[in-house]
């Protein structure tokens, strides 16, 4: 494990990032451009132009469908965390150590959960914050609201990456995502990384 200001990098293996996307830039310059094959990204929001930016296409990404409310808690498993890339069965054999569920998809499938992740965060995080709801109650009683978000939002995604999803995959994302926030019913979103979600 290295924290901030400490200098020694293994000399092989994967490389798990574990930080605040606006921490990124300051980490990738720091780490040897020989080890970038070994990096795996554990950040939400959409990383892919920063990643065209610094030659990192290819890199693995992941994104935990785990909530943990305060340090020291035990994480509560949303069944849905995905990870794509060069290392990714490493990532979900280091997942089922914890006794948390990870699966490797291909590049295309991950974009499309990256945009449901995306869009859970984007959503939830500014409800919660709003309303001063935990994500749970946000269903039960902002569920009307909640839902307009995400097509709005939705629509955006699409525009900007070229996708489309059908109405169909629509609706099954919608009812996803409120499976996923009642899931850990409690936890209580807010609006961070501005620059990397809702900005």
């Amino acid at each position: 494990l290295l924290r901030r200001g400490e200098t020694t990098i293994s000399p092989s293996g994967p490389i798990l990032i574990c930080s605040r996307n606006n921490d990124l830039q300051t980490i990738i310059d720091f780490i040897p451009t020989e080890r970038h094959s070994d990096l795996i990204f554990i950040q939400n929001g959409m990383l892919q132009t920063w990643l065209s930016e610094n030659q990192l296409q290819t890199a693995t990404q992941a994104l935990l469908y785990v909530a943990v409310s305060k340090i020291g808690d035990e994480p509560v498993d949303g069944g849905r965390s995905v990870v794509t890339g060069k290392h990714a069965p490493t990532l979900c054999l280091l997942m089922q150590s914890l006794a948390l569920s990870c699966q490797e998809i291909g590049a295309e499938d991950f974009l499309k959960e990256m945009v449901e992740k995306f869009l859970w965060n984007c959503s939830f995080g500014l409800l919660s914050q709003h309303f001063n709801l935990s994500v749970g109650d946000i269903i039960a009683k902002q569920s009307d609201i909640s839902r307009a978000l995400i097509l709005e939002q939705l629509n955006i995604c699409q525009n900007a990456l070229s996708l489309s999803f059908s109405s169909m995959e629509t609706e099954s994302m919608i009812q996803r995502l409120f499976d996923y926030s009642l899931s850990i019913s409690n936890y209580r979103g807010a609006v961070k990384e501005w620059p990397w979600r809702n900005g």
